[in-house]
């Protein structure tokens, strides 16, 4: 079950600079997930998972990146929103071992935060969107071994297992079991060099999104054969399994692990509720546009800001691709995307546009996530 890993950040003291307003909210932002938010780890890999040609990324400013998208991801514009101008490295890899780069990356840290990298860990912000591919890419695949060894519930549980345990201490029999958290909670709080998983890194301040709603995307109207375009219930239902443990395992981490928090970002009913709206959803601002190309400045201009008054008026097809509702063949050179691509909710056979992705981290940043706070990004990133 590999996934990608990335994180992208500022360093205000590596940089030896002030920020814009807005910047000072979170001195970094580590991110983990796939390749719905993958800046182009794949480049350099052998694989035939690339985005690293056109027409991706051209509504990009920096061009065609890796990203499986026509501009940014939802990291990308989510970022923007705290006013950075974004690096990236990383590289598909198991979780397991992420998580021991990731222990790398502190130490190299260190070196140049001294006493302060404690306090820049606990202050940076972690986004973690992992499982869509362990379903689009390994259980939903017709000959899948894991299909035929587990149901949905037991497959379920073992991603949620398997992530519980890289995020926070080892667990037993249930995916909600905390065998360890005394020992946790006694802990130094900070460490590095034997460190396991996310909270013993010093990660504090969290944003979980579950799966989206994948039986939705374009691939599996096609793998699923739909003659209406309307989602795969039998698909969504598996990623609703996964999705109520991963909630219940959230839950139970902010109840234990009061020093810390996990807000949770319900993708899935997010997603529904564009794609059953999608005509609704105009008024878009695309803030690719409005970055300037000179990084040194580290700042935008919001002059050339695109609004988009009409909304979706494609919500099951893909903009590039090739087959029935080009879900078939993904986005190659030789296909020619929808010119009016802010009209679509579906870039290729299995990511967002640029244009839903901008809708997506308004509503990360400033949406009401849960009932208590924090709300959004916005308010956990100030508390």
């Amino acid at each position: 079950m590999a996934s990608l890993f990335f994180f992208f950040c500022q360093l205000l003291l590596s940089l030896g600079r002030s920020f814009v307003a807005g910047a000072d909210q979170v001195p970094a932002m580590f991110v983990f997930g796939d390749s719905l938010i993958d800046p182009g780890n794949n480049n350099q890999l052998l694989t035939l998972a690339k985005a690293n040609f056109r027409p991706h990324g051209i509504d990009f400013q920096e061009g065609t990146t890796g990203r499986f998208c026509n501009g940014g991801t939802v990291a990308d514009h989510l970022g923007k929103l705290f006013f950075y101008i974004l690096g990236y490295q990383g590289k598909r890899i198991p979780m397991d071992e992420q998580l021991q780069n990731f222990n790398a990356t502190i130490e190299e840290l260190s070196t140049m935060l001294l006493d302060k990298t404690q306090d820049h860990i606990r202050r940076s912000l972690f986004l973690l969107a992992p499982g869509s591919n362990d379903y689009i890419n390994n259980y939903l695949l017709p000959l899948s071994k894991r299909r035929s060894k587990y149901t949905p519930e037991a497959f379920a549980n073992l991603l949620i297992q398997q992530f519980g345990r890289q995020l926070k201490v080892r667990q037993k029999n249930s995916p909600l079991l905390l065998d360890n958290y005394d020992k946790a909670r006694n802990s130094k709080p900070f460490c590095f060099g034997k460190c396991q998983d996310l909270y013993d890194l010093g990660a504090r301040k969290f944003v979980i999104a579950n799966i989206s709603p994948i039986g939705c995307i374009p691939n599996q109207l096609t793998a699923q054969d739909s003659d209406t375009g309307a989602c795969v219930e039998s698909v969504n239902l598996m990623a609703s399994h996964y999705n109520r443990k991963l909630k219940e395992m959230v839950d139970q981490y902010n109840a234990q692990l009061k020093e810390s928090t996990f807000l949770y970002w319900d993708a899935f009913s997010f997603g529904i509720n564009v794609i059953q709206n999608y005509a609704n959803y105009g008024n878009h601002l695309n803030p690719l546009k409005y970055i300037t190309k000179d990084v040194k400045s580290l700042m935008f201009t919001k002059a050339s800001l695109v609004i988009h008054d009409e909304g979706f008026k494609s919500q099951n097809t893909a903009c590039c691709g090739g087959g029935k509702w080009k879900g078939q063949i993904i986005c190659l050179p030789v296909l020619s995307p929808c010119q009016n691509r802010s009209e679509y909710v579906f870039w290729d056979p299995y990511h967002p546009t640029d244009a839903f992705n901008v809708i997506a981290s308004k509503d990360l940043y400033q949406g009401n996530l849960q009932a208590s706070f924090p709300r959004n990004v916005q308010q956990l990133v100030q508390s």
